[in-house]
């Protein structure tokens, strides 16, 4: 259970999220394609490393994270329909624009995997880039669901955001709710909103399984990460140099180079304690 969001202050776009789950493996990967440098933050689960956030070098942010939609919900997808996994990379790799991700979904309707323990449970997906578009897309009943930004911010938690159009923010229930409502409250009434502010909001949103927390300031392609083992420690990573370094709570700042486009956080960790 995860929470994420783009916001837009002062034309300083800032992206964040936690993510919240059981105690697995975490993987991060730096890599090129075309013209652009791309970073990725995966997750181990189901025998494999399963792509959960992403940016690339011209501001794009993508991140899903689970969802509650509700007892006899059902997607209308069929076997020629794309998972949104699938469309995740693609859009990283092809996109600058959150509005260029409509031309890759080309009229498909967007499927996410189930687990058959726990029918309920999806996922949706938070796109942004940094002219200021944003949206959130998540399963429809025949179409795709989508929930664009309404400000100068968008937030999404764990509860399904197209249920909840045209709603008061105090008025949302379900996962997660309690969180959408913290860091709604807490961006509205910043009237500056950087990188402090952006840790400050995964702070205050936090849970005891919180893994990760990542910021990403998209006009200068750096992103800031903290884990579970000590969340006051942060690395700095450069997408354009594909360079990761030690910054805050640390005795000193050392870079490191990706190795082969990727890198293992518990490698990371033991190499900085």
């Amino acid at each position: 259970m995860c929470t994420s969001f783009a916001v837009y202050s002062q034309q300083k776009p800032v992206y964040g999220m936690n993510f919240d789950t059981d105690d697995i493996d975490l993987k991060l990967k730096v890599n090129s394609y075309k013209d652009k440098n791309l970073f990725y933050f995966s997750g181990f689960a189901g025998n494999k490393y399963r792509d959960i956030a992403g940016f690339n070098s011209e501001g794009l942010f993508i991140c899903t994270q689970a969802v509650d939609y509700g007892p006899g919900f059902k997607a209308g997808c069929d076997e020629n329909d794309w998972f949104a996994f699938d469309v995740f990379d693609e859009a990283l790799k092809e996109t600058k624009k959150a509005s260029e991700f409509f031309e890759i979904l080309n009229k498909r309707v967007i499927a996410y995997p189930r687990n058959p323990l726990y029918p309920d449970l999806g996922l949706h997906t938070i796109i942004a880039d940094k002219t200021g578009d944003a949206f959130i897309l998540e399963e429809g009943s025949n179409t795709n669901a989508v929930s664009p930004i309404y400000n100068d911010f968008i937030v999404m938690t764990n509860f399904p955001n197209g249920k909840f159009k045209e709603t008061n923010y105090k008025e949302v229930h379900g996962i997660g709710s309690d969180r959408y409502i913290c860091a709604y409250e807490y961006i509205n009434n910043i009237d500056s909103f950087g990188i402090k502010e952006a840790f400050e909001v995964l702070n205050k949103t936090s849970q005891e399984n919180t893994l990760c927390t990542i910021v990403y300031e998209p006009l200068k392609n750096e992103i800031y990460i903290s884990f579970k083992k000590d969340l006051s420690k942060k690395w700095k990573i450069s997408l354009m140099d594909k360079t990761i370094q030690s910054l805050d709570g640390f005795l000193s700042n050392n870079k490191i180079q990706f190795t082969n486009g990727e890198i293992y956080v518990k490698d990371l960790i033991t190499l900085y304690k």
